[in-house]
């Protein structure tokens, strides 16, 4: 498997995968399957390139290109795979089973896409009704989803400069702490919002209303 200078790579990750995920890939995609990732794989007869895990919630495929982690490691699944995906050059990753299941779980794949940011790839988490990116500082426009929210979280401390357009409660230069969810429950009201960060790192959540 060598390395890809472009494209979107695709982790299938452990937690709950819908049809409305699955029909979120495209055919160039590249796809992985991390640890129990590999069952909603072959739910959805998909068959992917690279499977990898400690295989501690999925039995053990016997295939090619397979990566045997150990149990007790510091790296998750998910996030061992991130470091793959910077090491073979993919601009943009879609991880999906990564919400829901276990808190822990998902609060700690909320770290990989972060992390995935600030090593500039461009990542996205989706399912549960959520979809979660993150903005390290640059700006992004982002499209209005119907009957969604669109929250901002400081997600490394304090977001220092902190500007939102095209939204419900717009923000100008603004700081944005960890200890005080200001930004969420906001909305895009156009086509199209924009956020800005100058300083510090954000998550990006959309979340379905009701």
């Amino acid at each position: 498997m060598g390395n890809n200078q472009s494209g979107r790579c695709v982790v299938l990750g452990g937690g709950p995968i819908r049809p409305q995920e699955i029909a979120l890939i495209r055919p160039n995609d590249t796809i992985w399957a991390a640890d129990a990732g590999l069952l909603a794989a072959q739910q959805f007869g998909l068959y992917p390139e690279l499977c990898l895990g400690d295989w501690d919630s999925c039995p053990q495929p016997h295939r090619e290109n397979l990566i045997v982690l150990p149990t007790e490691k510091d790296d998750t699944d998910t996030h061992y795979a991130a470091r793959l995906i910077v090491q073979h050059g993919f601009s943009d990753a879609l991880l999906l089973g990564c919400i829901g299941g276990r808190l822990d779980h998902t609060i700690a794949n909320m770290n990989t896409v972060l992390w995935l940011t600030r090593a500039g790839v461009r990542s996205w988490m989706v399912g549960q009704d959520a979809a979660v990116s993150a903005l390290h500082e640059g700006s992004l426009r982002l499209p209005r989803r119907e009957a969604c929210y669109f929250s901002i979280f400081a997600a490394d401390g304090t977001a220092e400069g902190v500007s939102l357009s095209g939204m419900k409660y717009p923000l100008e230069n603004a700081q944005i702490t960890a200890s005080f969810p200001v930004g969420v429950s906001n909305e895009i009201l156009a086509d199209w919002g924009e956020v800005s960060v100058k300083k510090g790192s954000l998550y990006l959540v959309y979340s379905k209303k009701g």
